[in-house]
């Protein structure tokens, strides 16, 4: 009698742990025939799959496509002036005492220009305050260009013995360009230049940046 109650206690076990053994083996493979199934159904699953792994992701820019980018910009006209200047020619010279006068009055249309070289322009980042700092050299006249085609004669007198010598007139471009650039620096074409130069910058940085998560300082170098 007492062996067979001794064999039926270990039956009961040997059931006991097989039953243990294979509720084991089916909860593994249902696990495992889930986590498989994330990765075949794709970003339907993207929230379950997070539920295995999680990843951070960390945003970083890169300056040097920024710096580059301006480097083949080159020089970057931001803002002109276009102007009329009009000036007059007197040349006056003696026969004996009598003075002999010519004069005209002339004028040329012309274009000073003003901006910035972008090889200048310099960028650096903080990528634990996410700033993104550029600096800005400060604007120059680039060229002053005077359309010879423009030339015009409002009045012209010659003298007895003294004409107009054009080429006179012609030499005179030198002050002329330099009348031109001082009117244009009096009308504010540096400071206009600096703006427009900075909102360029700031947008062209931000198209290559092409992230919210950083900030973009501009200063005056």
């Amino acid at each position: 009698m007492g062996k067979r109650i001794y064999a039926a206690i270990i039956i009961i076990c040997s059931l006991c742990i097989a039953v243990i053994v294979v509720h084991y083996l089916v909860t593994a493979k249902d696990s495992t025939d889930s986590l498989a199934q994330v990765y075949e159904n794709g970003p339907e699953n993207e929230k379950l799959f997070s539920d295995y792994t999680k990843k951070e992701e960390v945003v970083v820019v890169n300056t040097e496509i920024i710096e580059d980018g301006l480097r083949e910009m080159g020089t970057l006209i931001t803002e002109e002036y276009y102007f009329t200047q009009v000036e007059e020619y007197t040349s006056t010279t003696k026969a004996w005492i009598i003075p002999s006068t010519a004069k005209c009055t002339y004028s040329y249309d012309g274009t000073v220009t003003a901006g910035i070289n972008c090889k200048d322009v310099k960028v650096d980042k903080d990528d634990e305050q996410k700033i993104i700092k550029i600096t800005v050299p400060r604007a120059e006249i680039l060229n002053v260009n005077i359309d010879l085609n423009s030339f015009q004669i409002y009045e012209e007198k010659n003298g007895l013995w003294n004409k107009i010598d054009m080429t006179k007139i012609n030499d005179s471009l030198i002050e002329f360009e330099d009348a031109a650039r001082t009117k244009a620096i009096d009308k504010g074409i540096i400071d206009k230049a600096d703006e427009g130069a900075k909102k360029m910058i700031e947008s062209f940085a931000r198209s290559i940046a092409d992230t919210d998560e950083y900030s973009i300082e501009l200063v005056s170098g």
